[in-house]
């Protein structure tokens, strides 16, 4: 490593086209039909490389041996060896930052590709508008439990409102937390409000930089369901034991495996109708959709969790398959519309999920675990028949 690689300009003897490329020869040699745009011969026309490349090949040669490369004017590609592909990976990461150059890591044909490209700029966030939308939040959600859920009732709107929002808000807690933790540029919660029963449509956080390596991305995924989750568990207990089982009241659309076992817990069985204490309701409302963000297509949570672990192909087929089976399987049951959640990842996700910068090495044990606990509570929180 850090001896700099033979580089040579090649320019194409009939269309013009030049990038630079890994070669031993010499001014005024010929290599026949290697055009990448017209497929006529290349003919070699420099020796030194500019600036622009001799910086970015340093620097990929102070952490790998670089077997082959090419380069034009916006990307360079490199084939490249290494001992440990993930520690030498990393450490041209931080190196790169400084030097505003972004690595990004594929294996193909058993072998090891680096891209280089220029880091695009992260532009600054408002902040004002974080806090107009949480603010704006908390008075629709106050509305909905006030007019729509709990007739009226100014406490029980409160409560709603605060548990639904300390809820939705430790969920995308634990995505900054996992942001901050991996260096990964993100804004503020934008909470959603919305003039629905709820309330609210959620929360979200932008992502502004390139997620670095399958682990970040796993850990990305999978906290925010986690901590949401853990916030939600014992919130719904607590409203449980505040709710009557009561035959005239509300029929929940889907029980939750989790809330049916809370239920066994605090009432000795699933009630067939409840007077839910607000606290239960919005624990609900979040385990309904912990669901369906953990399911593992496209970039929902559990899409990104899916794609720390598996290929971009197998990923891209499992969005598929689940996209269709929830629309197929959603048709019969129009109460609960399972078919626009299916309809919406086949529209929404079309393409590849893109994956970290490093998409060659393996996850560490404590990625595995964070995997197969989303895995956990995604489980619990399918729906289970009652009645």
């Amino acid at each position: 490593m850090e001896k700099d690689p033979p580089a040579r300009k090649f320019e194409c003897l009939n269309c013009k086209y030049s990038d630079y490329r890994m070669s031993a020869l010499e001014i005024g040699e010929i290599i026949p039909g290697e055009c990448p745009r017209c497929g006529k011969d290349m003919k070699v026309v420099g020796m030194e490389p500019p600036d622009w490349l001799a910086k970015p090949l340093g620097l990929v040669s102070k952490h790998f041996d670089i077997t082959d490369f090419v380069a034009s004017s916006d990307r360079i590609e490199l084939e490249v060896t290494a001992r440990n592909p993930k520690q030498s990976f990393r450490a041209l990461l931080r190196a790169s930052k400084q030097r505003e150059y972004l690595p990004v890591m594929r294996g193909r044909g058993g072998e090891l590709r680096l891209m280089l490209v220029k880091t695009p700029p992260v532009k600054a966030g408002n902040v004002a508008i974080n806090f107009l939308l949480l603010a704006a939040t908390f008075l629709t959600t106050f509305a909905a439990g006030y007019f729509i859920l709990f007739g009226g009732h100014a406490l029980q709107a409160a409560l709603f409102s605060g548990a639904i929002m300390l809820m939705l808000g430790a969920h995308e807690l634990g995505h900054k937390i996992a942001a901050w933790r991996n260096g990964v540029e993100s804004t503020l919660p934008y909470f959603i409000p919305a003039p629905n029963f709820l309330g609210t449509f959620g929360a979200v956080i932008s992502i502004k930089s390139p997620i670095p390596t399958k682990e970040a991305l796993v850990e990305m995924g999978a906290a925010g369901p986690l901590l949401g989750f853990a916030v939600a568990l014992p919130l719904t207990f607590i409203g449980l034991t505040l709710s009557k089982p009561d035959p005239t009241g509300l029929v929940l659309p889907i029980t939750p495996a989790i809330f049916a076992i809370l239920q066994v817990g605090v009432f000795g069985h699933v009630p067939s109708g409840l007077s839910l204490n607000p606290l239960a309701f919005a624990g609900w409302v979040v385990m309904v959709l912990t669901m369906f963000n953990l399911i593992p297509a496209g970039q929902l949570d559990g899409g990104h969790v899916a794609r720390g672990v598996m290929s971009r192909e197998r990923h891209f087929t499992l969005t598929r398959t689940l996209g269709f089976a929830l629309f197929l399987t959603g048709l019969p049951f129009p109460d609960f519309p399972l078919w626009i959640w299916g309809f919406l990842i086949i529209l929404l996700f079309r393409g590849y999920h893109a994956g970290a910068l490093d998409d060659v090495s393996k996850l560490s044990g404590r990625q595995k675990k964070l995997a197969v606990a989303a895995l956990v509570v995604f489980l619990l929180c399918l729906p289970v028949p009652v009645g």
